[in-house]
């Protein structure tokens, strides 16, 4: 943005034209739902399938995919991204993991809920729990 405005100051087109306000989130601001996978085996955070299905999961509890941040990591990076990208709850697809955050929620990754759809009830029981954090 910064540049872009640069280039219009130096084509001479009057400031009122263009906006100066940095669209960037401020770094204090934490993100609202962070949702790590560990794995990147059918990755939601591609288009696809897992991808469609955690779209689906998010909207049943009235929360959009665009509101959230998705990464895929190893498993021994997950506490290091965690600390610093602050977040008001996440959710970590596919692994068993441990952590002493309040807000952090496990769950089965889409592509397991696809191959295997018993594991729907416990998602949907965990996803009740993420909504009410999110409130």
């Amino acid at each position: 943005m910064q540049l872009r405005n640069k280039y219009l100051e130096a084509l001479g087109i009057p400031d009122f034209l263009y906006s100066k306000i940095e669209l960037n989130k401020s770094p204090e601001q934490p993100i609202k739902l962070l949702i790590v996978e560990v794995g990147a085996q059918d990755s939601f955070c591609s288009k696809g399938d897992s991808q469609n299905l955690l779209m689906k999961m998010l909207e049943s509890i009235s929360f959009s995919i665009k509101n959230a941040q998705l990464v895929s990591l190893k498993k021994n990076l997950i506490d290091e991204y965690i600390k610093n990208n602050p977040s008001e709850v996440v959710m970590v697809m596919g692994s068993s993991y441990e952590s002493n955050k309040s807000a952090l929620f496990l769950m089965h990754h889409p592509r397991d809920i696809l191959k295997n759809p018993t594991l729907k009830r416990e998602s949907w029981e965990i996803l009740k729990k993420v909504k009410q954090c999110l409130k």
